[in-house]
């Protein structure tokens, strides 16, 4: 265990407050602070033949360990198991690998967290949610704990993407942005990955696929022709490092924008090095 959290803490920035690795008492002690903790909250689903299915977790994750290094809160742990895939914007849930909960489930789990950090003493959390489908779900419980604990601040993002500017669109997809909506396993999270951790992509099993129609809307029993056999609903071919540089750099000062809008009294840190967008 010793090995293992050395190895974590040589790869970190020194200013990082990362949950997992931090004992009760220094938990307790940002708590105390005030320190807003930010939970990642993902899904396990299939992202393609090239991508692993922890996608949905370990890249809001990576994003907020980077914002915690200059900003003073608590990257908490992440939430792993979301709500149900769809075809239209994740797949289905007609691939294996992919691990859902039902709605019910998924909106218990993250009452009892919330209530288990106002226990420990946190007064500011924010849920940053990256996977489509737990939209809603997550601010309904996030509504019903506020009722209960109006002293507590919690801010709800639930679309983790901004709005990107015209020359970013024309920079990552030079041949037109496909879309969001269809950006499953395809170029975005593609490329923060080669910027990430390029040895988890199978580069050699990247497709050019895409539905062969994407209605607004939903069929049941899954409709095959709103999916793709591989996962992706977009090529991720364009996908580089370079672009998930970008990328990550654009995520992270979302980030960072919505925690000074809403905690003005946040303390800035001087990064000890330059891994917030390494």
């Amino acid at each position: 265990m010793v090995g293992i959290r050395k190895a974590h803490m040589n790869k970190r920035s020194a200013n990082e407050r990362i949950y997992q690795w931090m004992t009760w008492q220094e938990i307790a002690d940002e708590a105390g602070a005030g320190s807003p903790v930010v939970i990642p909250i993902g899904a396990t689903e299939q992202h393609g033949p090239q991508l692993p299915v922890c996608t949905d977790w370990v890249l809001p994750a990576e994003m907020v360990r980077r914002a915690s290094a200059v900003r003073r809160i608590v990257a908490g742990p992440s939430l792993n198991f979301g709500y149900r895939s769809r075809p239209a914007s994740g797949g289905g849930q007609n691939f294996p690998g992919t691990l859902s909960l039902r709605a019910t489930t998924f909106m218990a789990v993250i009452e009892d967290v919330l209530v288990e950090l106002i226990r420990t003493g946190f007064r500011n959390v924010v849920l940053y949610n990256w996977h489509f489908e737990n939209a809603n779900f997550v601010y309904e419980p996030a509504f019903i704990v506020s009722g209960r604990h109006p002293d507590v601040k919690i801010v709800v993002v639930e679309s983790a993407i901004p709005e990107l500017a015209a020359a970013d669109l024309a920079a990552l997809w030079p041949d037109g942005f496909p879309g969001l909506a269809l950006e499953h396993a395809a170029l975005i999270e593609t490329a923060l990955w080669m910027h990430h951790q390029p040895a988890a992509i199978r580069t050699e099993r990247m497709k050019d696929d895409n539905p062969l129609r994407h209605p607004p809307y939903d069929v049941l029993p899954i409709d095959a022709s709103m999916t793709t056999a591989s996962g992706s609903l977009a090529s991720p071919l364009g996908a580089t490092a370079e672009k998930g540089e970008l990328l990550m750099r654009r995520l992270v000062d979302h980030l960072l924008s919505i925690l000074d809008t809403e905690f003005p009294a946040l303390d800035a840190v001087a990064p000890a090095d330059d891994r917030i967008h390494a």
